[in-house]
């Protein structure tokens, strides 16, 4: 989520002695490897969808086994009193890192992500645009994962925090915006600070996403979707004016369309293959744009538009509530649209899984500049 300033300590602390117990509690193999392969990088999920052991971000979430054996987490996340979304315990091992990257997708656009770090050290960093802080064991974090940041594990432990993952309601905004600490000189000095003991009373009862991602895109939205996106290429100014023209007016006849066909069929079956046409004809339009237009130094438009837009726009896997399972064709998609990272290259990678499921390579199917 986009946030005013990189960091925010917020007014809350939480009992770290019991956080370590509950996290001694997981033997080696039940540590996940991270799904891009990142080296030292490990997770546990503990709220996922269906409350299975994945890196999905559509569909129910539910509490895992995991969290199950962890009674003062299980605190932990309710107290937030908030609907919580995709939560897990993420570990970095010693001298490894998180690579610089940003979360772009839809997930990511009204979500944000609080971190309570269990193990670490003073030498664990993390990084964000040009700002760095240590998040000490037992205090409470947020930031602004729309731009560039990373962490890395200086010391000899291995570092543990534990993730979740909110949109967050106006209570929740409201001690943010008034209670938070933002800048580097008032982090040692919040005021009413709130600290959350264990108690073997509480029922830690909490309520979880049921609904993330849109079958059908609504026209609104991705009109929203759309502007944003526009205002930040309008910004930067390196880009070619002539060049941004094309891009806009490409997505905006996009977005026209596409109310033109919701206004026909909105979610219903019959109405897809024209939907799933629209996308391959805006991508189609703008391929040669991809290396062109730019939020930023390291990221192209069209990388922003195919994971928060164009993929998303489009997840008929949920369409069915008895299908639990994914296709192959579904897999690809959940693969090429849920990724929470964009590692900071110039373009859209034109190796990756096409977005549409069909198996094919971005650019031999959607991304073909024929």
């Amino acid at each position: 989520m986009k946030l005013a300033q990189e960091f925010y300590k917020l007014p809350l602390t939480f009992d770290i002695e019991r956080l370590k117990q509950e996290v001694s509690k997981f033997t080696e193999q039940e540590w996940v490897a991270h799904h891009e392969s990142f080296k030292g990088n490990s997770a546990i999920p503990l709220v996922s969808v269906n409350g299975e052991f994945n890196n999905d971000f559509k569909g129910q979430m539910l509490p895992t086994s995991a969290l199950e054996k962890c009674a003062y987490i299980q605190q932990v996340i309710a107290s937030f009193d908030e609907v919580i979304g995709r939560s897990r315990l993420m570990r970095l091992g010693p001298g490894a890192e998180v690579p610089l990257h940003s979360d772009i997708n839809y997930h990511w656009y009204k979500r944000v992500r609080i971190h309570i770090p269990i193990i670490t050290e003073p030498n664990v960093e993390f990084h964000c645009a040009d700002k760095q802080v240590h998040m000490a064991a037992g205090e409470c974090w947020i930031f602004d994962s729309w731009k560039y940041h990373r962490v890395a594990n200086l010391s000899d432990c291995h570092r543990v925090h534990l993730v979740i993952d909110i949109a967050g309601s106006s209570r929740f905004w409201e001690m943010v915006n008034q209670r938070a600490a933002i800048f580097e000189n008032q982090f040692n000095h919040l005021n009413n600070v709130k600290h959350l003991p264990y108690s073997s009373d509480n029922p830690s009862r909490f309520i979880t996403e049921k609904s993330n991602f849109p079958i059908i895109m609504p026209p609104a939205e991705i009109e929203l979707l759309a502007q944003d996106l526009f205002t930040e290429i309008t910004s930067f100014v390196s880009n070619n004016k002539q060049e941004v023209d094309a891009f806009t007016q490409r997505v905006t006849n996009f977005y026209l369309d596409w109310r033109e066909v919701w206004s026909q069929y909105e979610c219903d079956k019959q109405g897809w293959p024209k939907y799933h046409q629209l996308r391959q004809e805006l991508l189609q339009s703008i391929a040669s744009l991809n290396d062109k237009v730019k939020v930023d130094e390291s990221t192209s438009a069209a990388t922003i538009l195919l994971h928060l837009i164009v993929g998303p726009a489009m997840s008929t896997e949920l369409a069915s509530p008895s299908n639990t399972g994914k296709t192959a064709a579904a897999s690809n998609i959940q693969q090429a649209t849920s990724t929470s990272s964009k590692q900071s290259t110039a373009s859209l990678s034109r190796n990756s899984d096409c977005h549409c499921g069909s198996g094919k390579k971005y650019k031999h199917c959607h991304g073909q500049l024929s």
